[in-house]
């Protein structure tokens, strides 16, 4: 899956949004509601298709191949990762001129061709996703956040650790037959220790996402 589908699940876990879509864009994230629309829906396709391509998609440059004729043509705000510039002697041969600028070219443009690169700190899309995340972060931290809140009401409350235990985070704290007390507890608090780890994220992950951030 890709990160903008756990944006979009973790958006349907915000209860101000929730609210928005039920009230039809009314409250207090209607703004962001103007953009993302109601997603509580089953099918991420069908809410990706009407409504997120325009909110995820990179603007091209402008900017392509060309000669620069005064210093007030070299954009304002360039960066060495987009824009290369280059001062070159007319004096110097056609041959040597081509050779430099291939050995330039070669070391600066590392990207595959038809394969844009993709600058998660440059993003100029509306609403560029953060670069610190894996999916399997996302994914994992989602399930446990959902299982805890599943079992905070009625008999069947979970603790930490036992959530732990049944999404299976820590092979080396599993429960096992031959542990004693002290083994028992030390595994105990490593799963409770990251469960905790993972609901405080999932938490803040949905905070960011009524802010429009993600992760």
């Amino acid at each position: 899956m890709s990160p903008y589908y756990w944006w979009w699940e973790y958006l349907r876990r915000n209860n101000d949004y929730l609210k928005c879509c039920e009230n039809e864009g009314k409250g207090k994230l209607s703004e962001l509601y103007k953009d993302f629309g109601d997603v509580r829906g089953e099918s991420f396709r069908e809410w990706w298709r009407v409504k997120a391509v325009p909110l995820f998609a990179e603007k091209r440059s402008d900017i392509r191949v060309d000669e620069v004729e005064t210093k007030d043509e070299i954009p304002n705000e360039w960066d060495k990762e987009d824009l290369m510039i280059l001062k070159i002697s007319l004096g110097m041969d056609k041959k040597s001129i081509k050779k430099i600028f291939n050995q330039i070219l070669k070391k600066r443009h590392t990207t595959e061709r038809g394969r844009p690169v993709q600058k998660f700190g440059k993003s100029t899309a509306k609403y560029p996703i953060n670069q610190n995340f894996t999916i399997d972060n996302l994914r994992i931290g989602l399930e446990v956040y959902d299982l805890y809140k599943s079992t905070r009401e009625g008999d069947k409350k979970l603790k930490l650790w036992e959530i732990g235990v049944e999404k299976r985070l820590l092979a080396d704290s599993m429960p096992h037959p031959n542990d004693d007390n002290g083994e028992k507890l030390l595994k105990r608090n490593r799963m409770a220790a990251t469960v905790g780890r993972y609901i405080k994220q999932a938490e803040k992950r949905i905070e960011n996402v009524g802010r429009g951030i993600f992760p």
